[in-house]
């Protein structure tokens, strides 16, 4: 039911920002409709924001720390008069945080080697997991400029693709496995993945959906030669849940001979209810042709 609502829910956003792009292109084709008194012109500049990004989201038992990251791009913009314009460019946001918890326990039921019915339990004592993630962001934003006051509003959405997922983890791993079907609990041996495992380091890939984000700035605009500096505040607010529950922390991997344990991020498990994406700060922005 939820993957249901879930991709209306996409298919709704997606279809809005279809509707502003054609909206856009039709604007760019028929200016005169726009404004007759004032000629257009285009404009390619560069950017770059921050401090703040984040991923928002929680684990139970855990505290969750966060990074100051920046983002940096190329946009165009096409300016229909002197007070209207949209933008089309991309930019590439990086997210940093780390997760701390005393311990993080959980269970489910697999098959061992024998094909036996059990349930694998673990415990990840003194848990941490760094995360460091990149998006490529796609922005679709309609500009407003005041001349006489040198202000500027840019509003509209951008599609983050996520591009860069990695994790690294250190924790201590007990696990066991219990047998309902005779009542009994084993801790060892190891070769059937049960037992005491310090100091496990692991990293890897973390996967992710793409977010859709609301995006507004606000600020001012400097005139220098021929080309233009604008310095605003702004915030990019993810509307969906990008996470992808597709893994488990510990996974228990039946070989030929004997079992692996194959480790995955927290991020990627059903202990994080929900992720979404925000950036916030100081958006700088450079034109660097005008044409």
């Amino acid at each position: 039911m939820n993957s249901s609502f879930n991709m209306k829910k996409h298919k709704i956003i997606f279809k809005n920002i279809l509707f502003i792009v054609f909206t856009g292109v039709l604007w760019i084709i028929f200016p005169g409709n726009v404004s007759a008194q004032n000629k257009s012109f285009s404009e390619i500049a560069v950017t770059a924001g921050g401090p703040g990004s984040l991923f928002s989201y929680d684990v139970e038992g855990a505290a969750i720390s966060r990074s100051l990251n920046f983002n940096f791009g190329l946009e165009y913009t096409y300016h229909f008069n002197t007070r209207f314009g949209m933008s089309l460019g991309a930019e590439y946001q990086s997210y940093k945080s780390k997760a701390n918890a005393p311990d993080i326990s959980g269970a489910y039921e697999t098959l061992d080697f024998e094909a036996e019915h059990f349930e694998f339990r673990y415990s990840m004592k003194k848990f941490q997991e760094e995360q460091k993630i990149g998006f490529i962001n796609i922005p679709i934003m309609f500009l407003y400029q005041n001349q006489e006051y040198h202000f500027y509003v840019r509003g509209g959405g951008k599609i983050g693709i996520p591009i860069l997922g990695k994790f690294d983890s250190n924790y201590d791993l007990s696990t066991s496995g219990y047998y309902p079907q005779y009542n009994g609990e084993l801790f060892d041996p190891e070769f059937m993945g049960f037992g005491q495992f310090d100091n496990i380091r692991a990293s890897g890939n973390s996967d992710f959906n793409i977010s859709y984000i609301a995006s507004l700035e606000i600020g001012i605009k400097h005139k220098l030669g021929k080309n233009n500096l604008y310095l605003g505040f702004y915030i990019d607010y993810g509307l969906n849940d990008i996470s992808d529950k597709k893994k488990l922390p510990v996974n228990y991997v039946v070989t030929e001979n004997d079992v692996e344990l194959e480790y995955n991020s927290i991020l990627n498990s059903e202990y994080v209810d929900e992720i979404k994406t925000m950036a916030f700060g100081v958006k700088l922005r450079y034109s660097i042709f005008r044409f």
